[in-house]
């Protein structure tokens, strides 16, 4: 099969064994991967292990069973959920399994093998069925989604209640679907790149913010009286946590839902004497069957989200120009298309 493949600051398209599957695994017919922030992090910082494929934000067709494997037909529409919680350490009990210690079934993401080829292995345990009027492209865009539902679920922000979002990026957009779906408004979207911005207007945001020639807190203020019950900072970028920080009304949150390398300053004056909080976000948290729901009712604009699809041999480039000149909404890649 063809394979996109991580070569040392440079990605491959490489053929390599096809897989195949194990005792309770399924072979999958990849037809969509969307392209991670943090594959771009990880390409960009070198940080992929020699020989991996990777990939985790799969739409997939089940092709095979291995042996043992059960309650699956060739043909079914999927998405592998990652991999599968122990279900009886501390974080499971609690409702944590994202955060689980003894993951079983999955792969770490540095290390594949994942979704940029044409056929994947997973563990029957780790599928979801796709609604048959899902598009398969738009199924792709549920790992994300999960993501923007777990951190609109930490966030305990209701319907009537204010929201920023920093970033309006592939997540950004899919945090603004996710808070649209629960009733929140207003919802305000902070992004300086052009595209991006019309992207996040096109969605139905009730403000979208230019964040090198506006103030996000005047006009935060202005909309909401006292702040946002809650900012969704998607960018990773220090310097726009520090100001969604501050559009903060008293006892509201922040959540670091983008990554980044470099840490935040944040005023302990303010996280006191507001009674302020900042949230983590990793992982969608178990909400990929909520995710495909939402697609499935067409509750999200994916088509808008999704600006491209790429073939493999495209996919380095695209790596490149998300990291350098974040224009795009999401990319797909397509390992059938054309190399």
């Amino acid at each position: 099969m063809k394979a996109l493949v991580y070569r040392g600051g440079r990605m491959a398209v490489e053929h390599v064994p096809d897989p195949e599957p194990g005792p309770g695994e399924v072979l999958l017919k990849v037809r969509y991967c969307g392209i991670c922030g943090s594959d771009v992090h990880l390409f960009a910082r070198g940080i992929f292990f020699l020989g991996t494929t990777p990939g985790h934000e799969v739409s997939a067709e089940v092709v095979a069973l291995g042996p043992g494997a059960t309650g699956w037909q060739v043909g079914e529409a999927v998405v592998p959920e990652g991999s599968q919680p122990c279900g009886q350490c501390e974080y499971c009990l609690s409702r944590r399994p994202h955060l689980c210690l003894q993951p079983r079934h999955g792969a770490a993401m540095a290390r594949g093998p994942g979704g940029f080829a044409q056929w994947l292995v997973a563990h029957q345990d780790t599928l979801l069925r796709v609604p048959a009027s899902l598009d398969p492209a738009h199924a792709a865009l549920a790992e994300p989604l999960s993501v923007a539902m777990h951190a609109v679920d930490l966030s305990g922000i209701e319907a009537g209640q204010a929201a920023a979002v920093t970033g309006a990026g592939p997540i950004g957009m899919l945090v603004v679907e996710a808070l649209k779906s629960r009733g929140v408004r207003p919802i305000i979207v902070s992004e300086p790149a052009t595209g991006r911005r019309a992207l996040a207007a096109r969605l139905g945001v009730d403000r979208v913010v230019d964040p090198t020639t506006e103030d996000l807190a005047e006009v935060v203020r202005a909309a909401t009286g006292r702040g946002a019950h809650a900012v969704f900072e998607t960018s990773g970028t220090p310097a726009a946590a520090q100001v969604g920080f501050g559009v903060l009304r008293p006892a509201g949150v922040l959540l670091a839902v983008g990554s980044s390398e470099a840490s935040y300053s944040l005023s302990s004056l303010l996280l006191m004497a507001r009674e302020l909080r900042v949230q983590g976000v990793f992982g969608g948290g178990g909400c990929m069957p909520d995710a495909l729901g939402l697609l499935a009712a067409g509750k999200v604009q994916a088509a808008d989200i999704i600006t491209r699809i790429a073939s493999l041999a495209e996919a380095e480039a695209c790596l490149r120009e998300l990291r350098d000149s974040p224009a795009h909404g999401k990319v797909l890649v397509d390992p059938w298309l054309p190399v």
